[in-house]
């Protein structure tokens, strides 16, 4: 059971058991059990969520289980949604996210991006360079790397996300072996975001793990845009650890990072869609099955 008080709280708690109560519809060998939400009836400032306990053992999973147990969730979901978002606010940690439904991967990333850099901006005040990344970013290097997903012949469909898979919330079951993952922060979006946490090497599922879950889903068109559209992915989690160490040598640590890699691919993106080149982009070829 989880537990806290206050507003924000209860947003959380009510988007928790939302978002493990879809997930467990789709994997409940592999989620545990949601049952409730609400407010103490002794304390209505202090709301609860409520699920089944397991022991688990704190080590990063099998890295073929584990995809594989996300590679479900994402075939049998995809395409169960027309739009990208979730239905009310989920947070990742205590940051909620802006989930209002939107009909283009595109628009919904940028809107999730902006509320991102808000929160990260009261964190740690503003900063006229990254002011300055940022504008290229909405201007140039989202539109760049997205909308290419959903023109010229190609499409994504949504499908459910955790978005927040790292070692801390995917572990095994201590008396079954079972890989348990847990603490989602749903929504439905492009099935390439939910690779973003891996990239990272603090959250130690990197390369292995993408190749394995490439190997099985494949690799969104236009391909060759792989890396960068992961690195954009990836962008949004720097900002959220920046974010939860407000005025700390440790958010600013991440705040340097995610302007180092924003400057990188506003520089390798300079013109924006207009730098777009279908047949010019190299192609990855999809790991096949064994």
């Amino acid at each position: 059971m989880k537990s806290q008080s206050g507003e924000v709280a209860r947003k959380m708690m009510e988007g928790t058991f939302h978002s493990e109560s879809l997930f467990y519809e789709y994997v409940p060998n592999h989620v545990p059990k949601p049952y409730a939400w609400g407010v103490y009836q002794a304390d209505p400032s202090t709301s609860f969520y409520l699920c089944d306990f397991h022991d688990m053992t704190d080590e990063v999973p099998e890295y073929r289980k584990f995809v594989s147990i996300i590679v479900k969730v994402h075939k049998a979901s995809m395409g169960q949604r027309e739009k990208y978002g979730f239905d009310l606010p989920t947070h990742l940690a205590n940051i909620p996210n802006d989930n209002t439904w939107q009909d283009s991967w595109e628009v919904w990333f940028a809107q999730a991006m902006k509320q991102m850099f808000r929160i990260e901006e009261m964190a740690h005040g503003k900063d006229d360079e990254l002011d300055l990344l940022k504008k290229d970013l909405f201007e140039k290097v989202i539109p760049r790397l997205l909308r290419p997903l959903e023109t010229g012949g190609r499409s994504i469909k949504p499908c459910l996300i955790h978005s927040d898979l790292w070692p801390g919330n995917s572990m095994p079951d201590a008396h079954t072996g079972e890989i348990l993952i847990f603490d989602s922060c749903a929504f439905w979006g492009h099935n390439e975001a939910e690779l973003g946490s891996w990239r990272a090497p603090r959250y130690k599922m990197g390369p292995p793990f993408q190749e394995e879950y490439h190997r099985v889903m494949g690799i969104s068109e236009p391909q060759g845009d792989w890396d960068d559209r992961n690195a954009l992915y990836a962008l949004r989690y720097d900002l959220l650890v920046s974010a939860l160490f407000p005025m700390t040598e440790h958010g600013y640590k991440f705040r340097g990072m995610a302007k180092r890699e924003l400057t990188r691919l506003v520089e390798k993106h300079p013109e924006g869609l207009e730098g777009f080149e279908d047949v010019a982009l190299p192609s990855f070829t999809p790991l096949q099955e064994d």
